[in-house]
């Protein structure tokens, strides 16, 4: 799935379970970050010749390694509820590999496998023979409702996704709904 489905998903997942804008900002970037193995392509870009981006996307960070290191670090981030944070962080990398699973497929019709057990064993990979395409009417309707639902919490609790950055975006933000409202 897109990167911003992930952003949404991860941060609607926290907006009831944590009371710090800290926690939920640390645990949605946790469930964002195993995409930065997908960084290559900025290279591949410039570069012209050469392939990080196939190379390594759903690869690095798309692994129990890669879970457990992220979690590792959100908890260490983390202030207030190290544990919570570390489990909310782990489960949130593991559905952001269940929904790469499910609907990430290229639109040349590429499944993008996931090397789960990377880099003990790069044979074990997740795949499943129904990938919806990353354009498909199921993942554009997933994102429409979790914008809805973002949408929903901005008006009734003042909280948006751009927290994670700071109060300020978050506040302009919510002056911005309120003017349209």
């Amino acid at each position: 799935m897109a990167p911003v489905t992930h952003l949404l998903f991860s941060w609607l997942s926290t907006v009831r379970l944590f009371n710090n804008r800290r926690e939920r900002a640390i645990v949605t970037l946790a469930g964002v970050a195993p995409d930065l193995d997908g960084l290559g392509i900025i290279v591949d870009k410039f570069n012209g010749s050469s392939n990080y981006y196939f190379s390594f996307h759903h690869h690095l960070g798309h692994s129990l390694f890669a879970a457990l290191v992220i979690a590792t670090l959100a908890m260490l981030l983390s202030k207030v509820q190290r544990a919570k944070v570390f489990i909310a962080s782990f489960l949130l990398v593991q559905v952001h590999i269940l929904f790469d699973v499910i609907g990430s497929k290229s639109p040349d019709g590429f499944q993008w496998p996931i090397h789960y057990l990377s880099p003990v064993n790069d044979e074990f990979l997740l795949v499943w023979s129904g990938q919806w395409y990353l354009n498909s009417w199921q993942n554009i309707l997933f994102t429409f409702c979790l914008v809805c639902l973002a949408t929903y919490y901005a008006v009734t609790k003042k909280l948006t996704v751009f927290e994670i950055i700071n109060d300020n975006l978050n506040n302009a933000a919510i002056r911005l709904i309120e003017k349209y409202k």
